[in-house]
C-alpha cells in the first residue's frame, strides 16, 4: 500500500505541443508526465530504464487562464492518442500557451477542474480567452492577426470549480506517484556484487531506500522488485535540492580545474555547475568560441539568490527560478543572457568509484588464501604490515602480529576497534 503525497494534486501521462518549433508537424507533440501540485504544474521526460528529467514546469501563481480549445483543425500527430477535431486544455501563463492532450474526455475534464480549483484566486487571471487555436497567422476563433491580442470570449475562472468531485486517481498513478514521495535514489555509478545479501547498482537507475540506518550500506530496492544492501555511496537522493544527481554538477573542483576540463572538451557551450568558494554557492562556467579569430574562453557566472523566503534563483538577467536544475534546463534552450546556451554538459568526478566501507557488506573475515602479499610496508614493536592484493582485484594493508606478543582476546578487540 503506497500513502500518496497530499501536495500531488494530479499525475498521468499527457501529450504536450511543443511552444519552440514554428512549423506544426508530428515532432511537435511529445508524452511527458505531468504532474500538478498548489505551486506548479510540472511535466517531465520519462522512458523506461532512465532517470525522469524535467522537461518545464509552469508557476501556479503565474497562470491566466485554463480552458478547453475546441477546434476543427487536424492536429498531425502520430502519438498514442487520436487528436483528430478533439477538445484539448490550454494554460497561459506570462506570455505563453501550454496546449495540453488527455487521452479522454474525463481525464481532460479532471484536468481542467483541478487547474481551474488551483488558480481561481490568481491576481493575474484574463478577462478574455481564444477558445480555438493561433493557426497561420491569425486565430481561428476571432480570426484576430495579433497573437497576444484581447481574447474573444469571457472567462469565468469558477466555471466548474463547486461542480461533482474529481474522478479518482487510477490506481496506477497511485504507484506512480510513490516514486515521487519515497524520495528514490539514482546510482552515480555502477556496481557489481556476488554476495548474496547486496544489489548490483546500474549507473542512472532509480532505487528505493528501504532502511538508511546504516551509514555505509542503504537497503534498497529496484524497480523489479529485488532487495538488498548497496554501498551509500554510489548513491544520491532525488530531490530538487539535490545536485549530485545531474550529470552537469562537479562538486570540489577549483576555478582553474573547471577551466582545463571544458577547455579540454574544446566544445561550445561546454558547462559545469561547481561549489563556490562561499559554502552554499555555485557557479557556472562555461567555454565559448564566440570572441571570433580563434580565441576561446571560459566565462564563470555566480548563480544567485533573491531575498525571498525560499529564495528563487538566477544568473545574467533576473529570470528567476525555485531551483538550480529548473534555472539550467532554461539555459540549456535559451541563452537568456549568457555569452552562449549551455550545451554539453562536464563532470569529472563520476568518473572515479568511490571505494566501499569493508569488502562488502557484512563481510569482515576472509579466506587468508584469497591474499596475494606484495611486500612489507612497515614495522613495529608488535608485528608488521603488508601490502596485498585481494582476490587480484583490490589493494589492502594487512596488519599481522608476531606470534606471542598479543593474546587472543585482545587480538580480537582491536580488529572489532577497526571494524
Amino acid at each position: 500500500m503506497f500513502q500518496m503525497n497530499s501536495s500531488v494534486i494530479l499525475q498521468q501521462p499527457l501529450i504536450k505541443r511543443s511552444q519552440q518549433k514554428r512549423r506544426t508537424s508530428p515532432a511537435n507533440f511529445k508524452s511527458r508526465v505531468f504532474i500538478l501540485t498548489h505551486t506548479s504544474l510540472n511535466y517531465y521526460e520519462h522512458r523506461n530504464g532512465k532517470v525522469r528529467s524535467l522537461r518545464g514546469f509552469v508557476e501556479v501563481p503565474r497562470i491566466k487562464c485554463v480552458e478547453i480549445v475546441t477546434t476543427d483543425v487536424t492536429i498531425a500527430c502520430r502519438n498514442k492518442y487520436a487528436f483528430q477535431n478533439f477538445p484539448s486544455p490550454q494554460v497561459i501563463h506570462d506570455n505563453y500557451f501550454l496546449y495540453i492532450f488527455a487521452p479522454d474526455k474525463e481525464s481532460r475534464q479532471q484536468w481542467v477542474l483541478a487547474l481551474k480549483e488551483v488558480t481561481k484566486n490568481n491576481h493575474c487571471l484574463m478577462p478574455k480567452y481564444h477558445p480555438n487555436f493561433w493557426v497561420e497567422g491569425r486565430w481561428r476563433c476571432c480570426c484576430q492577426t495579433e497573437k497576444m491580442a484581447a481574447g474573444c470570449t469571457l472567462y469565468d475562472p469558477n466555471f466548474g470549480c463547486k461542480g461533482k468531485p474529481l474522478p479518482p486517481t487510477p490506481v496506477d498513478n497511485r504507484i506512480q506517484m510513490s516514486h515521487l514521495d519515497q524520495c528514490w535514489a539514482v546510482a552515480l555509478y555502477d556496481y557489481t556484487t556476488a554476495n548474496s545479501q547486496e544489489l548490483a547498482l546500474c549507473r542512472g537507475e532509480e532505487y528505493l531506500p528501504l532502511d538508511t540506518s546504516e551509514l555505509h550500506w542503504w537497503k534498497v530496492q529496484d524497480k523489479n522488485g529485488h532487495v538488498g544492501y548497496a554501498p551509500s555511496s554510489f548513491l544520491a537522493r532525488q530531490s530538487e535540492d539535490s545536485l549530485l544527481t545531474y550529470e552537469w554538477y562537479n562538486r570540489n573542483i577549483s576555478r582553474n580545474q573547471a577551466e582545463k576540463l571544458l577547455i579540454d572538451k574544446g566544445k561550445e557551450g561546454a558547462f559545469m555547475v561547481r561549489d563556490s568558494k562561499q559554502p552554499g554557492k555555485y557557479t557556472v562556467s562555461i567555454f565559448t568560441k564566440s570572441l571570433g579569430d580563434g580565441i576561446h574562453t571560459v566565462k564563470h557566472y555566480h548563480i544567485r539568490q533573491t531575498s525571498d523566503n525560499p529564495p528563487r534563483y538566477y544568473l545574467a538577467e533576473k529570470i528567476v527560478f525555485s531551483n538550480i536544475p529548473q534555472l539550467i534546463h532554461y539555459h540549456q534552450h535559451n541563452g537568456g543572457g549568457l555569452v552562449t546556451r549551455l550545451r554539453h554538459p562536464v563532470c569529472s568526478w563520476k568518473e572515479t568509484t568511490p571505494m566501499t566501507a569493508g569488502l562488502s557488506y557484512g563481510k569482515w573475515e576472509i579466506d587468508p588464501t584469497h591474499l596475494t602479499f606484495v611486500q612489507e610496508i612497515g614495522s613495529g614493536q608488535f608485528g608488521l604490515v603488508r601490502l596485498a592484493s585481494w582476490q587480484g582485484t583490490r589493494k589492502v594493508a594487512v596488519k599481522m602480529i608476531r606470534e606471542g606478543m598479543m593474546s587472543e582476546d585482545d587480538f580480537v578487540e582491536e580488529a572489532q576497534v577497526l571494524m
